[in-house]
């Protein structure tokens, strides 16, 4: 910090200066870029409206010293030259360097969200296909299993067939015996024969 009083009215001198040429400065930058933004618009009436006042604020830079003269000299032909070439036809985008910077970096982000989608998709891809790979592998395994689920549902609707089946035959063996025990005749008893004495002689009758 300054110890004398003059070196400390200097340094208060020197800071509301730079703001007023910070502010000059401020001016003029904001004449041009509404100047250049009419040009870019193929605005020829709002750009001839703003011609003369972004040639004052230049000449106002230059007068303040807050540009060189030459400088003022140069961003005024620009300016002409833009207005000139919009009227023959020739478009030609006029920005700064902070807005080409932006513009730089409004491309630069859309790049990179592009990018950033292709490698989502393609992940997503892969894992969808990564999928269907391991369900075929597992579809197969299974397949087997089915068809001796089915095996064991057929034997086991073929069990209570054979079972009805036997004892089917089993009741028609028990009347087939039947049948045949009772086709077949008992012996018949022998009859008991008295035979008689033979008489005597007296007692046959003579005919």
């Amino acid at each position: 910090m300054p110890n004398i009083k003059s070196a400390k009215k200097r340094v208060l001198v020197s800071d509301k200066k730079r703001l007023e040429n910070k502010m000059v400065r401020s001016q003029m930058n904001t004449a041009v870029k509404k100047f250049n933004a009419a040009i870019a618009e193929n605005n020829v009436e709002l750009a001839e409206s703003l011609l003369p006042k972004t040639s004052s604020m230049i000449d106002n830079a230059a007068v303040k010293g807050v540009i060189h003269k030459n400088a003022a000299n140069h961003k005024k032909a620009q300016i002409g030259k833009a207005l000139h070439q919009l009227k023959q036809g020739i478009i030609v985008v006029k920005a700064d360097a902070k807005t080409l910077k932006q513009a730089e970096q409004r491309a630069a982000a859309a790049r990179k969200a592009a990018e950033e989608e292709a490698l989502k998709q393609e992940r997503s891809a892969a894992r969808k296909a990564k999928e269907e790979a391991a369900a075929a592998k597992k579809a197969p395994a299974k397949a087997p299993a089915k068809k001796a689920s089915a095996k064991k549902t057929a034997d086991e609707a073929a069990a209570p067939k054979t079972k009805k089946s036997s004892s089917k035959a089993k009741e028609e063996a028990t009347a087939e015996n039947g049948a045949a025990s009772a086709t077949v005749e008992t012996p018949a008893k022998p009859k008991r024969t008295t035979k008689k004495a033979p008489a005597s002689v007296e007692d046959v009758k003579p005919e």
